[in-house]
């Protein structure tokens, strides 16, 4: 359950960080973030099809690389007051990018960030996300 409650967050959360970087909603190429796909909008049926296949990938990136970077960074955390968080999820997001355009390439789907200040934007997004994510699922209630 808390697997798959996982996978739907993170397919939400890429679709969050495409609806609010989007210059014009209506528009299934926009300036700010690339979701390329034959036929269909941001927002259509394939696209959320794409969304959950990219939070599985997340997922995957998630419980294999991420804990292996909060290894590494453990003397950062202390030094920087826990703002490596956003290097890690900057990190996390890029490898999500690299791994669906050019190791798992989709015919017809692409999904990409333009520009370095979106990027970091997006990561924003996803680190408050990723909080809010651990919050719900890490809570007793």
């Amino acid at each position: 359950m808390k697997m798959l409650f996982s996978i739907i967050l993170n397919a939400i959360i890429l679709f969050v960080i495409t609806y609010l970087l989007s210059a014009n909603l209506n528009m299934w190429v926009t300036n700010w973030v690339t979701l390329w796909c034959w036929d269909c909008g941001y927002n259509s049926l394939d696209a959320w099809k794409i969304y959950l296949l990219w939070g599985i990938i997340l997922w995957l990136i998630n419980i294999t690389i991420k804990p292996i970077l909060k290894i590494i960074s453990i003397p950062l955390f202390f030094l920087t007051f826990w703002l490596v968080t956003f290097v890690i999820n900057a990190i996390i997001l890029w490898l999500l990018n690299y791994v669906i355009n050019n190791i798992l390439v989709i015919p017809w789907f692409t999904y990409h960030i333009n520009w370095w200040i979106n990027f970091a934007i997006a990561v924003a997004i996803f680190t408050i996300f990723n909080m809010i994510y651990s919050l719900l699922l890490f809570k007793k209630w």
